[in-house]
């Protein structure tokens, strides 16, 4: 009975499919926590913190580079994904605008960099920061992920990482140097996706037609808003460290940075499965909304289920995981990480109550709701941060978070609580 079960979820296509998938994104789990000790032993926990507050101004920045293709680009490939000259149109319009967004942005960000002294210090971490911005604009992992090429995903993920931890190790040896550590980053992504793109174009997957500027400017007044309200969502996630920086010092900014790091591997495993389901999930509901909603409760429970018992380990075990990252501090620091511990349960919860408000196209209700939590938390932290500095910051992120799931629940309401649904 157990084999038949066992060879039934070995042969399952999605499954097959997260299995290839998931290899290649256990990287992306696992590449930050494998450089961070060595980064912190030659760069120092300010460095460290330096470095982290630039990765977070080009992580904000290339949600405007994305321009909403990783969710409406995503949802529109899958969809359409039997009508082949609907896809190409669809991916042409979405590169044009990546790469017209692309040029936008570098004038933008220059322009604050040197007009902003808190980044005008440290101009040359953040104008090396800015080439992730490049490799984000060539970075094709949402059409692959529309077309169901998860094999495809892992390989250029595994690939990119494995160059940047060479890249790292061979060519970070002295205490500056953590001005290029997000170079580096983006340099060895902008190859992987560069030799990926020559791959699709040549077996044909991709067909890069003439763009049409009105499906351009259509595209973007569809997009726009959205875009905005992911912009919020990355300053809410990326703009602590920042504060932290702007604040406080480098110091407090790479404390916060660790315990981030190690916290934040459950927003990027859970980001990773929201982006693995996305597309199944809005075809589920497309043909049948309670098998849908059914499905998703699968998914996500599940999930919740692994984030709660590795969640308690880290509270058990806080003293033990720090040490492995060469920190000068280990009791506040364990403090801060027990406290925090708290935050991926709520992520495990908000994540996919996020996924169903985009999926029945509650855009607008998803837009409000970024909007004024976003604001909220910056305000709160700019607030209160001489005050409780990081205590104050990780009890904002979980009251944050916790409103956001309660939102998420009122958007959905009258899709959730139906009787005929659940």
């Amino acid at each position: 009975m157990f084999v038949k079960i066992f060879q039934s979820i070995k042969n399952n296509k999605q499954f097959q499919n997260f299995s290839i998938y998931g290899i290649g994104q256990l990287f992306n789990l696992i590449t930050p926590l494998l450089i961070a000790p060595y980064i912190i032993k030659l760069c120092g926990e300010e460095g460290f913190g330096k470095a982290g507050i630039g990765l977070s101004f080009a992580f904000i920045l290339t949600v405007l580079v994305d321009f909403a293709s990783g969710i409406n680009g995503v949802k529109e490939i899958s969809v359409n994904r039997n009508q082949p000259e609907i896809v190409q149109s669809i991916a042409t319009t979405l590169f044009s605008i990546k790469l017209i967004s692309l040029l936008i942005v570098l004038l933008i960000s220059s322009v604050l960099i040197f007009n902003i002294s808190f980044l005008y210090q440290e101009k040359e971490l953040f104008f090396l920061s800015l080439i992730i911005l490049v490799s984000q604009a060539l970075n094709p992992t949402w059409f692959l992920q529309g077309i169901e090429k998860f094999k495809v995903i892992s390989v250029i993920t595994i690939s990119g990482k494995i160059l940047y931890i060479i890249m790292v190790l061979l060519l970070i040896s002295k205490s500056k140097d953590y001005i290029f550590v997000n170079f580096y980053f983006g340099l060895s992504a902008i190859i992987a996706n560069s030799f990926c793109l020559y791959w699709l174009v040549k077996r044909k997957h991709l067909v890069i037609t003439h763009p049409n500027k009105r499906e351009i400017i259509s595209t973007f007044k569809r997009d726009y808003k959205l875009t905005f309200s992911q912009l919020l969502l990355s300053l809410q996630q990326y703009s602590p460290i920042l504060l932290v920086g702007y604040f406080g010092n480098s110091l407090l900014a790479g404390q916060y940075k660790i315990i981030e790091q190690i916290i934040m591997i459950f927003r990027t495993y859970l980001q990773v499965f929201f982006n693995f389901i996305y597309p199944r999930v809005c075809y589920l509901l497309a043909q049948n909304t309670q098998n849908g909603i059914r499905k998703w409760l699968l998914f996500n429970g599940a999930n919740f289920t692994i984030v709660l018992i590795s969640t308690l380990l880290i509270f058990i075990f806080s003293p033990e995981i720090l040490s492995y990252f060469n920190v000068s501090d280990q009791n506040n620091l364990s403090f801060y990480l027990k406290l925090a511990s708290f935050i991926p349960l709520l992520f495990a919860i908000n994540i996919p109550l996020q996924q169903l408000v985009l999926a029945f196209n509650l855009q607008k209700q998803y837009v409000n709701i970024t909007i004024w939590i976003s604001v909220f938390l910056v305000a709160s932290i700019a607030t209160t941060f001489s005050l409780w500095q990081l205590t104050g910051i990780f009890i904002l992120l979980m009251i944050t978070e916790a409103i956001v799931v309660i939102l998420y629940l009122y958007t959905l309401r009258n899709n959730l609580f139906k009787k005929s649904i659940l």
